[in-house]
């Protein structure tokens, strides 16, 4: 129990840059300057006077007090920040030395929240606790005119910072109170083990990942060559099947109509039939119940069959689409109008009587839009199995090359744009990581989300990723299958137990039943897209709107894994009773409103019930103690390679040179050895082991196993 005597709790305000319309107040940013620090003590649950530090502010010349933060960081048992990550990689850059713990008051609220939505903002946290909060409207004006910091009176600055550090002070006397009451007891060692992984999050955000500037150009040019290729081959099928009236690709209606040869009569009126808008909590409406019958008598209710159309000169302003007037002098208007017979197209466009679009039919209500029927990624999934079964080759052309060129534009919006958006003059691009942000406390990523970032070679960003040290390479470690032996974990499941225990490859046997193909058929890419399936029963997903072997296989999942179903059972029953969830950490999940419906299932939360625990678990716990372990051992071997980046089950180190050896034992040590973490902090005892594979390579996407001969015992 943390005791609440020599406690610093400390603010840092900072200058603030525009970064491509984002905000960027990141101290890689050369343009950025810390304005100044404002700390306080807590001596026996006490919140002592304010003091500060300012080093850039209008206001000069300011004494240099420096050295007295250093002598409080010195001094200090345990410091505490509001965001404290925030606060201590600004300190570290500037060349502060931290050596004691680190406490985060956000954090802490995160974990009382148990998985409810709560804003975990200081300004929030503080009204939603009743502590001290100065609401400065002075500020928020002058921040939205563009006023920051650095300029504003530095009294003004004073009253604003010093509120923030006494709000921070009195939240985190309440959370370590509360964490005190019995019902809350069981919480700490996730309190203790979120905030030991702040140091790890400071070491990947501060190390950041070599970017290949050329490289990513390259990659850059390639797929715009292929956008542009596929956008002309969509542009002609569509040409084709609607005729000659302009249409737009990135327009709902106009989908619509190629896709699904409809187009809306009256968008009121379709919306009211397929209940599309919000209802009074602002919450989306849920489709209309139909029969099948009764869906398609809505269909023709509500949209015409679209026709294709052929193009005709305008005889009222031959083609021009203007209509040519002068004045009573005789001189033409400068701006002539445009035609109001063609709207000023130059064309009439006349009905050939012919069905225009691909003569695809809509799904289901669930796929209704204002615009007509949706043509978005899981939707173009079911609509190719139904153009499929029609043989419509053309359908199933245009569909296919829609998807990729959609992911193409996500591609190149997401991650070549956010590359070049938050890389940094040294080549070094420092994205954030957060752990208060998924409800289960798996780790997320921003400027730009690293975790998003396509593994496969379906598009190559990842390749301009590299070493920061010449002639070295990337080392990537994951668990390999975490979270199904994590659900046989939780579960017991025997058939999983055994499976695991004898080594089968899952997803490979998943890959082998999607792609309909031996197991020795399957490929790397294969399995790896496969695991989305091996995964998503133990979700609660039943794989609606795919193939009928898919179907089949989310079918028989759970007569093969009949102690997972009966798991999912139980924690059905247990959150009915009690409303919450608890993971082998202490980890809580509350659903208070939990009820279940008439069919027998669990209202709104089946799937996070079932997802939290095995997620948590495993993500946000195991993978968690992994990374804090192999900070580590970094530092107690002294290694100059760099921890860099962690993805969902996976670490990346970027390897110094002669180090690759030390770098395998430490992550043989951190990720295998993390048993006997769960049984020191957790009282936990596994029964499955953690199996781990390792890769390295130039890049972080040209990589390949490597021997890893090394045990526990060697390390």
């Amino acid at each position: 129990m943390i005791a609440l005597d020599d406690i610093l709790v400390l603010d840092l305000e900072t200058t603030v840059q525009d970064k491509n319309g984002k905000t960027d107040n990141s101290p890689f940013n050369k343009l950025n300057r810390a304005v100044g620090a404002w700390w306080l003590w807590v001596h026996l649950g006490r919140i002592g006077p304010c003091q500060r530090s300012v080093w850039h502010h209008n206001e000069k010349p300011l004494p240099d007090t420096r050295d007295e933060l250093q002598q409080a960081l010195d001094q200090a048992k345990l410091i505490v920040a509001h965001n404290a990550k925030f606060d201590i990689i600004w300190l570290l850059e500037m060349g502060f030395n931290i050596t004691c713990p680190i406490y985060c008051s956000m954090i802490g609220e995160f974990i009382f929240a148990r998985a409810q939505f709560l804003p975990l903002s200081l300004k929030e946290t503080a009204i939603r606790r009743g502590v001290t909060h100065k609401k400065s409207d002075l500020v928020d004006d002058m921040f939205k005119n563009g006023i920051g910091f650095e300029a504003m009176p530095l009294s003004t600055v004073d009253e604003y910072a010093e509120a923030d550090v006494i709000s921070c002070a009195e939240i985190f006397i309440e959370q370590i109170t509360d964490l005190q009451k019995e019902e809350n007891k069981g919480l700490a060692p996730v309190f203790l083990l979120m905030n030991d992984n702040l140091q790890f999050l400071v070491e990947i955000e501060r190390n950041g990942i070599m970017i290949d500037r050329n490289v990513l150009q390259k990659v850059k040019e390639q797929y715009e060559q292929e956008q542009t290729e596929l956008t002309t081959r969509l542009n002609e099928i569509a040409r084709g099947v609607l005729g000659d009236r302009p249409f737009n690709l990135s327009s709902g209606p106009d989908q619509c109509k190629i896709v699904y040869s409809r187009t809306v009569k009256d968008r009121d009126i379709h919306a009211r039939i397929f209940n599309i808008g919000t209802g009074k909590n602002g919450k989306r409406l849920p489709p209309p119940r139909m029969s099948n019958n009764e869906f398609k008598a809505s269909i023709r209710a509500s949209t015409d069959v679209a026709k294709k159309e052929m193009a005709e000169c305008c005889p009222s302003c031959n083609g021009s689409g203007k209509q040519y007037k002068v004045t009573a002098k005789g001189v033409p208007y400068k701006k002539q109008p445009k035609c109001k017979v063609c709207d000023g197209s130059g064309a009439m466009y006349v009905s050939t009587g012919q069905t225009a679009g691909l003569k695809l039919h809509p799904l289901n209500p669930m796929y209704a839009s204002a615009n007509g029927f949706k043509v978005d990624k899981t939707t173009i999934q079911a609509l190719l199995s139904q153009a499929k079964r029609k043989g419509n080759d053309l359908a199933v052309e245009y569909l296919t090359k829609l998807a990729r060129l959609n992911s193409i534009n996500v591609y190149l919006n997401s991650f070549v744009q956010g590359i070049e958006t938050w890389v940094r003059e040294d080549g070094i691009l420092h994205a954030n990581f957060n752990q208060t942000v998924a409800r289960t406390g798996r780790l997320s990523s921003s400027g730009p989300n690293l975790q998003n970032f396509p593994k496969s070679n379906k598009f190559p960003v990842r390749k301009c990723m590299i070493s920061r040290f010449e002639g070295q390479s990337l080392i990537e470690a994951d668990f390999s299958g975490l979270e199904f032996r994590v659900a046989g974990e939780l579960s017991r499941d025997p058939q999983i137990i055994d499976d695991i225990l004898s080594g089968k490859d899952v997803h490979k046997q998943t890959a082998a039943i999607i792609n309909q193909c031996d197991e020795a058929d399957v490929s790397k890419s294969m399995r790896q897209e496969a695991k989305a399936y091996t995964f998503a029963p133990l979700y609660g997903g039943m794989g609606m709107n795919e193939p009928e072997h898919v179907q089949n296989y989310f079918k028989t999942y759970f007569s093969i894994y009949k102690g997972l179903k009966n798991w999912h059972s139980e924690l059905f029953s247990g959150v009915l009773r009690d409303g919450i969830v608890r993971t082998p950490s202490g980890r809580e999940f509350f659903f208070p409103d939990a009820e279940r419906a008439r069919n027998g299932k669990i209202k709104k939360y089946s799937q996070q019930i079932v997802n939290y625990p095995v997620q948590s678990f495993a993500t946000g716990d195991i993978v968690v103690l992994s990374c804090v372990r192999l900070l580590r051992y970094f530092r107690e071997h002294d290694l100059q390679s760099k921890l860099i980046v962690t993805v969902h089950d996976s670490i990346v180190v970027d390897c110094a040179p002669n180090e690759q050896d030390l770098v395998v034992k430490g992550i043989v040590w951190a990720m295998q050895g993390v048993k006997e973490e769960l049984v020191s902090r957790f009282n936990y005892e596994p029964v499955l082991p953690l199996d781990i594979e390792i890769e390295a390579g130039k890049n972080w996407m040209e990589m390949s196993e490597i021997s890893c001969e090394v045990t526990l015992s060697d390390v």
